[in-house]
């Protein structure tokens, strides 16, 4: 797959064919007008437009997967420092396996071998790097549920309130709902800059066309042909 430099330095040359064949004489004049100067300017146009394109989708969302990444990171730690404030009070552990595996939904811990908790049938377990952020979501959301409804949950840290976990759901619920749309608008333009490039119609199309309409116009051994026959794609 191409690189992101080198859809610049396709533009580039292509730019570059286009001014050598302006200073041609006598003037440029193909026989396919799909392959006039207008038309490899154009093509040059909708390819630099498309880069730019990409070029503006892509901080969003990269900006946004990686504050999520860092979330996460930051949410696990607490999580687990919450589970242990759980712990830490006898009064709540009958309570304490319902919320420990609410943690552990969060964390990505999977129960060791042996134990059984709501198996679904032919249903493949995922793998952590798979787990869906959504999915990670909700479980913060049941497990925020269940240390609220512990009777005289107020832990000294304020770093483990409902109030704080809550507004880390709220955070990571609001990325889960905003980088879809983002990823969407990014592989539309990676998409469309591909189409600009390399389509039916697309600058490589025009690009190629134009040079052999050179060399169809004014010879394989003249000036003009010579001086764009070594640009390459």
């Amino acid at each position: 797959m191409a690189s992101e430099q080198s859809f610049s330095h396709r533009a580039q040359r292509a730019d570059e064919l286009s001014a050598a064949v302006a200073a041609m004489t006598p003037p440029y004049a193909p026989a396919d007008a799909r392959f006039s100067l207008a038309a490899l300017n154009a093509a040059v146009g909708a390819a630099k437009a498309a880069n730019t394109a990409v070029d503006e989708a892509r901080p969003p969302y990269q900006d946004q997967t990686s504050d999520r990444a860092a979330l996460l990171k930051l949410i696990g730690p607490l999580v687990t420092q919450s589970l242990a404030y759980v712990k830490s009070n006898t009064a709540w552990a009958k309570r304490y396996d319902a919320v420990k595996d609410l943690a552990d939904k969060v964390r990505g811990i999977s129960p060791p071998k042996g134990k059984v908790t709501d198996p679904v049938p032919d249903k493949k377990e995922r793998s952590r790097g798979e787990r869906s952020y959504v999915e990670i979501a909700a479980h913060l959301k049941r497990y925020i549920s269940r240390l609220d409804g512990l009777a005289g949950f107020a832990p000294q840290d304020d770093r483990i309130s409902i109030a704080s976990l809550t507004d880390h759901w709220t955070l990571l619920n609001g990325f889960n709902q905003t980088l879809p749309a983002l990823a969407q608008t990014l592989a539309d333009a990676i998409s469309d800059r591909q189409e600009a490039y390399t389509g039916p119609a697309g600058l490589k199309f025009v690009f190629d066309g134009v040079k052999t309409s050179v060399k169809g116009q004014y010879g394989q051994s003249s000036g003009a042909y010579k001086s764009i026959s070594g640009k390459k794609w």
